[in-house]
């Protein structure tokens, strides 16, 4: 009667043991998956960060190693102006804002691609099927909604004002991803200069 006593109890004992781990295992699983998500996503504008952006990047890279033909796929580089001013200005939680409204806009225009934050003010595009094939009307609409923003808005902060430079990946040119970049953000900076001079990169 001991031995059937001892087993009931050992068999209790296991099933709790079991379901004890279980239950450790999914909080595991839970927080792995927040911390993966404060890894990879930028906390003031929650789209993908720098490291996100690093993974997806050498993704890209081993693709084109491959021989892979069929890949088409453009960056784009957008840079908000002014934000060092509106900090210096208004305070860091008016850049904040500054930030978010920008990322916003982006992200409503260019809905279908992935959106980085990759520096202080720089934010990365990845643009691949519809969005590269529609990439001009799209970068039309999106000056629009900037213009529009920005003249209606009643503080600095509020508006947008973004230098931007879009580069399609051309095996002909492009050894590399870097290569694409690199000729997306000399096309940005070129936006920047030429907004500068007619006075639309700032009010």
């Amino acid at each position: 009667a001991m031995d059937r006593a001892s087993t009931a109890d050992l068999s209790d004992e296991l099933g709790r043991l079991t379901k004890t781990y279980k239950r450790l295992s999914c909080h595991m699983k839970d927080s792995i998956s927040s911390l993966n998500k404060q890894v990879f996503v930028d906390a003031l504008t929650h789209v993908k960060n720098k490291g996100a952006f690093s993974v997806f990047l050498d993704d890209l890279q081993k693709e084109l190693d491959s021989g892979n033909l069929q890949i088409k796929f453009a960056f784009g580089v957008f840079d908000c102006d002014n934000l060092k001013k509106i900090n210096d200005k208004y305070g860091h939680d008016k850049g904040d804002v500054y930030l978010t409204t920008a990322c916003r806009v982006i992200c409503r225009v260019f809905q279908h691609s992935p959106i980085f934050r990759i520096g202080g003010d720089e934010f990365l595009m990845v643009l691949q099927g519809d969005d590269l094939l529609n990439r001009e009307a799209l970068t039309r609409q999106f000056r629009e909604n900037m213009a529009n923003i920005s003249s209606t808005a009643e503080n600095e902060w509020n508006q947008v004002h973004v230098s931007m430079g879009i580069a399609e990946y051309d095996p002909k040119l492009d050894h590399s991803v870097n290569d694409v970049m690199r000729r997306a953000d000399e096309i940005m900076y070129e936006n920047k200069r030429a907004r500068k001079s007619t006075g639309s990169g700032s009010r």
